[in-house]
């Protein structure tokens, strides 16, 4: 049997067809990659300064993908969701949620030292399945008690759900 990349424990069923990541992890990581998703959609969405230079590059080159833009912060996102996360387990009076964010600090320990993951995982999430919009132009988020979930704001279709009961 296969262990873990992250935690080392046993590899119950194989998630992720390309790495072994057991079961636990991968559920924390689907948590990690949400929250980094809508963060990059939601970041994409603001005017930036050099915003119009990134447009000509996009319009003349295609330099910048959808994809690019969705592995490019990951470095930095992993980092700084890392500190939050350690300082939410120093912090933590609870027993479980104590666990689920130290699993965390692990799968984010990971993805620091992996951070060619980011382009395994979002290969398929930069537009939508249905229709074919970029995710960045039309996305709609919505609250569904502790999930949220990631929509075409075009054609309705799911693109992304994931579990934040904290968010961190």
């Amino acid at each position: 049997m296969d262990t873990c990349l992250i935690c080392g424990e046993d590899q119950d069923f194989k998630i992720y067809e390309e790495h072994n990541i057991c079961t636990t992890c991968a559920d924390i990581m689907e948590d990690v990659m949400g929250e980094y998703f809508f963060y990059v959609i939601r970041q994409s969405s603001r005017p930036k300064a050099h915003k119009g230079y990134f447009n000509y590059l996009n319009s003349s080159s295609q330099y910048i993908s959808d994809y690019k833009k969705l592995t490019a912060d990951s470095v930095k996102y992993t980092k700084d969701t890392s500190q939050r996360v350690a300082d939410v387990v120093e912090s933590s009076k609870s027993p479980s949620h104590k666990r689920y964010f130290e699993r965390m600090q692990a799968v984010l320990d990971w993805l620091g030292k992996n951070p060619d993951f980011f382009h395994y995982y979002f290969k398929e999430y930069y537009v939508c399945p249905d229709c074919g919009a970029s995710v960045f132009d039309t996305y709609a988020k919505h609250d569904v008690g502790e999930w949220i979930v990631i929509s075409c704001s075009k054609c309705g279709t799911a693109i992304k759900k994931y579990f934040s009961p904290k968010r961190v």
